[in-house]
């Protein structure tokens, strides 16, 4: 069976109309600038391409804080079963409505809130989510209860390193107030907290001190 998906690319004008003005989903997915736009949609084509090299394919998939779904078109073709948990959930429920996404489930509610007894999850893609938790143990803490013992975690980090911060002001983007964590920070955590790096990139650039993503595949450390 093959394991690689095509990457599916949700168009802007389709995420124009379906915008809440929900702060907390970045606009930057359909920006009218193009590096820009390509440059954040690229965080979830090296997710995509890194699941591919792992050969996963099948099973069920949580989107950990997945916002507007702008991920899910591409996961609900790589794996039987998504789901996708957030406080807000409008855009992704008209995204799945859209794209026609049969096999997956939208659950809006407070990720330290959910009582989730079901079998673990194969997959957790976690894409710019925890650097916007000020205390790290909440999501880390769900994750790992939540992720199968041979399962995979996918993060993508900002940087937030001397590059970020030059382009910010270039394009006259504000650091979000609740951009807690640097990349290094939100690793520095997952280690700690047992979790093992497998696959690794920077991105656009590909070297750490002029890139504006990391993006990462863990597992668990086996005892």
């Amino acid at each position: 069976m093959s394991t690689i998906v095509p990457f599916i690319q949700v168009k802007a004008n389709f995420l124009k109309a379906i915008a809440s003005g929900n702060i907390h989903i970045p606009s930057l997915y359909y920006h009218p600038n193009l590096i820009l736009r390509e440059s954040f949609w690229l965080r979830l084509r090296a997710i995509n391409y890194q699941m591919s090299q792992l050969g996963l394919k099948g099973g069920h998939c949580l989107d950990f804080g997945g916002g507007s779904g702008v991920f899910l078109p591409t996961l609900a073709r790589r794996f039987t079963r998504v789901t996708c948990i957030d406080l807000d959930t409008t855009e992704a429920e008209a995204l799945v409505e859209g794209y026609q996404l049969l096999n997956v489930n939208i659950v809006r509610a407070d990720i330290s809130a959910v009582n989730y007894s079901a079998t673990p999850f194969e997959v957790i893609v976690a894409a710019d989510v925890l650097e916007h938790f000020q205390e790290l143990d909440i999501p880390i803490s769900v994750i790992r209860q939540w992720l199968s013992p041979n399962g995979y975690l996918f993060t993508s980090l900002p940087t937030e390193n001397w590059f970020y911060v030059l382009l910010r002001k270039l394009f006259g983007i504000e650091k979000p107030k609740d951009h807690y964590h640097k990349s290094v920070e939100v690793e520095s955590y997952l280690k700690r907290s047992g979790f093992v790096a497998v696959k690794r990139i920077y991105l656009p650039l590909f070297i750490p001190f002029a890139s504006l993503f990391l993006v990462t595949a863990w597992r668990i450390q086996q005892v």
